[in-house]
């Protein structure tokens, strides 16, 4: 049997981190942390990391894990999965997963923010033997604005999580109904677009006919807002909803398109960034992301009840349900595995050199 790859991984934020980087990373390490082939090490922040080492296990659902807050000596890859590195390598080959290029599209205004912003994104340009891009828009991204070499980046894109399938919900916020419902998910900041979602929703439906429902982390007048949930609940709102809208006018993947689709909701989004990448054909488009007319004729052409919106949301749905599924978080493993195994080649055979 081949050698166990010594793997060292940033997890300082899984705990907290729910939005779609956070899911990411706990797929990936629930699937490649049982491995005998691998031999890995979590690493923290902060005093006493291994405090936390039950916390950890609990939530990736392993019996139990190593924990240190620094690469250990004889680690042959470093991997962080989170937009940037924060640990030095300490001689291991650094790869990263990027997931978007943000900080350098739209710039924070405020120079101490532009810059501690943007140095994580810095550090793995300049430090990563290998980059793991979400999207082919990121890895152009990264070329653009950073100057990464096109011939570091490797293009994997993400999935959604096995719970995310068709069915009927079976539990739904107090007073939510099924099908009376257009449903968003995104955290409370300008390039997710949510205030022209709100503004379309109110010209399209103004007598509340459908009820505008966002799981973000704010709350927004005129919608009804959920705090972040299990990924039970959080299918249980993709089942139910008469359709599933993305606004948002930069995103690097956007998983929780993949997500609703798995559920049967069709889908609207913005024809933005990555998001034609991420749905194909399997979506209706807004060319236009911040003209609320036009997002409020894309809802009420998706989620009317004349038979033509009937008919669109049964077409979007079936061809949501096929697109999804060739998206799998076990391929999305398989394929990082391979990129972590081939740099971790190049330490053995550097060594051996």
């Amino acid at each position: 049997m081949a050698q166990a790859l010594r793997l060292a991984v940033d997890v300082h934020p899984l705990l907290v981190d729910h939005r779609g980087i956070g899911r990411y990373a706990r797929a990936l390490l629930r699937r490649i942390l049982p491995r005998d082939d691998i031999d890995a090490t979590l690493l923290l922040r902060g005093p006493l990391p291994g405090l936390r080492a039950r916390a950890l296990a609990t939530e990736l659902g392993v019996a139990r894990v190593r924990v240190a807050g620094r690469v250990p000596r004889g680690t042959q890859v470093l991997w962080s999965p989170w937009n940037g590195t924060f640990f030095e390598p300490n001689g291991a080959v650094n790869v990263v997963t990027m997931h978007d290029a943000y900080p350098f599209v739209s710039p924070a205004t405020d120079p101490a923010k532009r810059l501690r912003e943007q140095a994580p994104f810095r550090r793995s340009v300049e430090s990563a033997q290998r980059i793991l891009a979400n999207s082919a828009w990121t890895r152009n991204e990264l070329t653009q604005y950073l100057g990464a070499d096109p011939a570091r980046i490797v293009v994997i894109h993400l999935a959604a999580g096995d719970c995310f399938t068709p069915g009927t919900p079976q539990e739904l916020p107090a007073g939510l109904h099924a099908n009376d419902y257009i449903l968003a998910v995104g955290v409370d900041e300008p390039r997710k677009n949510l205030a022209t979602l709100r503004a379309a929703h109110r010209a399209a439906f103004p007598h509340r006919e459908l009820e505008l429902v966002i799981v973000t982390n704010a709350d927004f007048p005129g919608a009804r807002c959920l705090q972040w949930l299990s990924a039970e609940r959080l299918r249980d709102l993709y089942r139910g909803a008469r359709c599933f809208a993305m606004p948002s006018t930069h995103e690097g993947f956007g998983m929780p398109l993949l997500e609703a689709m798995g559920c049967g909701a069709p889908v609207l989004a913005s024809r933005a960034a990555a998001l034609p990448e991420t749905c194909a054909q399997a979506a209706l488009y807004v060319d236009a992301p911040a003209d609320v007319d036009a997002w409020a004729a894309a809802l009420r052409a998706l989620a009317g009840d004349d038979p033509a919106a009937l008919a669109l949301r049964q077409a979007l749905r079936t061809r949501g349900l096929q697109h999804a599924a060739a998206f799998t978080w076990q391929a999305t493993a398989d394929a990082t595995l391979a990129e972590l195994r081939a740099a971790g080649a190049t330490t053995e055979s550097s060594s051996s050199g």
